[in-house]
């Protein structure tokens, strides 16, 4: 039995958005061929993501000093708590199913604060005497990222959200990674029906191998 995290970002409701269609898709065809797994889900503009602000940056740098948590000020440790409680849930599952919009060549504000609540030292990586080493390295663990591309070009600019969450799971210990990227926008009026039924297979192909 594994268990299987399913994060999405996105304003849209499900009907309005190509990659939620198809992420749902995803993981009912994934559950179907794995009953016994686990799946959590995360929203990340529902759900509580802590953000990086003053009170982590201060928490982060007594921790690292020495402190325990209980010396810490109220703020710090609920904080802390949260971000740990994030980075725990993250390092339990063995499969990662992300689900992005693309905003302005990017992800969402809310999907880096996710990933910045993750990367916590001495939890999901370490500093070695080399530099920084990922603590995930596992042969079970795999990832999904569904990310729906912007309906119109950015000049000659590329988007650079896929390979960031790409280099950033390879720099954890996360690679074995399969990156679908929907062109033409997350509106499924943006494209006829034959290219949703095509992602679509795709996608029911995927979750019987994943």
């Amino acid at each position: 039995m594994a268990n299987l995290l399913y994060i999405s970002c996105n304003l849209n409701p499900v009907e309005r958005s190509r990659c939620l269609t198809l992420g749902a898709q995803f993981l009912d065809e994934y559950l179907r061929w794995n009953p016994r797994d686990q799946v959590y889900s995360l929203d990340l503009f529902r759900d509580n993501i802590q953000h990086i602000d003053a009170d982590v940056i201060s928490a982060r740098e007594k921790l690292a000093q020495g402190a325990r948590l209980p010396q810490l000020s109220p703020e710090e440790q609920r904080k802390m708590r949260r971000i740990w409680w994030l980075a725990d849930q993250f390092i339990a599952c063995d499969k990662y199913v992300f689900v992005t919009p693309s905003w302005n060549l990017f992800f969402p504000a809310e999907f880096k604060y996710y990933i910045d609540a993750i990367c916590e030292v001495e939890k999901t990586y370490r500093i070695t005497e080399l530099g920084a080493e990922g603590m995930l390295h596992s042969a079970q663990k795999k990832s999904l990222h569904l990310h729906a591309l912007a309906s119109h070009r950015f000049a000659s600019e590329r988007d650079l959200g896929a390979g960031y969450l790409s280099s950033l799971l390879n720099f954890l210990g996360v690679t074995r990674q399969t990156t679908v990227l929907l062109e033409g926008g997350d509106d499924p009026a943006s494209v006829q029906g034959w290219v949703h039924e095509e992602e679509r297979t795709r996608l029911i192909g995927l979750a019987q191998l994943f």
